[in-house]
């Protein structure tokens, strides 16, 4: 039987910060209970947002831009689990995230019915994959400034996630950090938590 696959993406622009610690610590979990796992920086690839071109269209899941993310792209449908990690800037997740997100558009279409006005959905991103968020920031918690913004953060990536088709989604929440890039390492509960989600992505 083949080991579980697991992929991790790290939107955060530090090399080493909260964010990818906690994304490590993620799949360090599901690899100490055999699974394959990879790392994706996003802060290294060449790569651009969607350009609403509609190829994808032609033949779904392939976008045709010529970047680095396109590969990538192709390959996630193979993963079992995916984990998804994000500072929190101005109250909503990072430019590498969001871009990475808008390129998951080459998975669906949608068309209407002529006849009946219905509009139909399709995809070919393989349902069922478990999911893993990740999302750090410097505010406190409760937040003081429009801590509503941050409750609709976290609406948006469970609709994300469910539009993905997950059959579970696990949040790792870290706050208050104040822009100390060592405060989630050094939060020995907050990295059970992270390995604790990560084993059970296998």
């Amino acid at each position: 039987m083949s080991a579980m696959k697991v992929i991790g993406f790290n939107a955060s622009s530090r090399k080493k910060g909260n964010t990818v610690t906690l994304v490590e610590t993620v799949l360090k979990g599901a690899e100490e209970n055999d699974a394959e796992v990879k790392l994706v920086n996003l802060r290294e690839l060449e790569m651009k947002g969607c350009i609403a071109c509609e190829g994808c269209k032609k033949e779904l899941g392939k976008c045709v831009q010529k970047d680095d993310l396109s590969p990538i792209l192709e390959e996630l449908v193979t993963y079992d689990a995916i984990v998804l990690g994000t500072p929190v800037y101005w109250f909503h997740v990072t430019g590498q995230l969001k871009m990475l997100t808008d390129r998951f558009y080459c998975y669906f279409s949608e068309e209407i019915d002529p006849e009946t006005a219905e509009i139909k959905f399709d995809t070919v991103f393989p349902g069922g994959k478990k999911f893993a968020v990740v999302t750090s920031r410097g505010d406190v918690e409760p937040a003081v400034l429009f801590p509503e913004l941050y409750e609709h953060l976290t609406e948006w990536l469970k609709m994300m996630t469910a539009v993905m088709g997950a059959s579970s989604t696990e949040f790792i929440t870290h706050y208050g950090s104040l822009n100390d890039k060592d405060s989630a390492e050094n939060d020995a509960e907050l990295i059970a938590k992270a390995k604790s989600v990560g084993a059970s992505l296998v």
